[in-house]
């Protein structure tokens, strides 16, 4: 009596208690197959989602479960309405560019000017300006800047 206890339990350990199907059934060049199944977690986060996608039926609500449904779908979609327009208002006004990088260009441009200068010794004066409607920039106190230069300026005082 007691083998065949064992044997009914063994039988019971064996067969499955439900037929699981395969998640995924993974076919490999050289004739393997490979089932994957789903874990309890994931079929728990599938539930999870179906229950959180299923759509309300308005018609078999309470007033005030009816209210609060009207509310929140007025509200989420108000709420994305301002989100989506405000980005693109900002773009079109230009709120996303950075509102001195004149200043940064000039500070940029200047920094590699003197590096230059310190590489190049006391080469040409005018230098090539990154801003493509300005021609050339002259340093302030060269001799050639300003309207008259100094050797003009000597021979017309004496």
């Amino acid at each position: 009596m007691e083998i065949d206890g064992f044997q009914q339990l063994d039988l019971e350990k064996s067969v499955p208690s439900k037929k699981t199907t395969p998640k995924r059934i993974i076919h490999f060049v050289d004739g393997d197959i490979m089932e994957e199944y789903s874990t309890e977690e994931e079929e728990e986060e599938e539930k999870e989602e179906q229950s959180t996608n299923s759509t309300l039926d308005p018609s078999k609500l309470s007033w005030g479960a009816y209210l609060r449904f009207w509310a929140g779908r007025i509200a989420s979609t108000s709420f994305s309405t301002c989100e989506f327009l405000g980005g693109r208002f900002a773009v079109f006004f230009g709120f996303t560019q950075p509102k001195y990088q004149y200043v940064l260009n000039e500070y940029y441009r200047i920094q590699n000017k003197k590096s230059d200068n310190e590489s190049e010794g006391n080469g040409s004066k005018t230098q090539a300006a990154e801003v493509p409607n300005e021609k050339c920039h002259l340093e302030a106190g060269d001799r050639e800047y300003g309207t008259i230069q100094q050797d003009t300026a000597e021979a017309i005082s004496q």
